[in-house]
């Protein structure tokens, strides 16, 4: 997903010898988290980002701020249900 205005769209991807399959690590610091989110049953990503952020295209932020999970996929595996996840802020603080 490397189109025009993505947050891709500058970046280059790995090398084979490196190994991973991405275009980029992702760089993750402590999120300073605005809520904790109970996974329920229901739950999907793009609902719970425009529940939460009003825009369901900023579902990465929620994958993003939850380091255990490498795809946003694992965390709404059935075995998750009842698991609590942080919900950022919209935006980091500026430095």
């Amino acid at each position: 997903m490397r189109r025009k205005g993505s947050r891709y769209e500058g970046t280059q991807p790995f090398s084979e010898d490196k190994g991973f399959p991405g275009y980029r690590e992702r760089q993750l610091t402590a999120a300073l988290g605005l809520a904790e989110h109970t996974l329920l049953h229901t739950d999907r990503l793009d609902h719970l980002a425009d529940d939460y952020y009003r825009s369901d295209r900023r579902w990465w932020r929620i994958v993003d701020s939850n380091p255990e999970f490498l795809y946003g996929f694992e965390m709404l595996d059935e075995s998750r249900y009842g698991t609590a996840i942080t919900i950022p802020a919209a935006r980091e603080p500026r430095r």
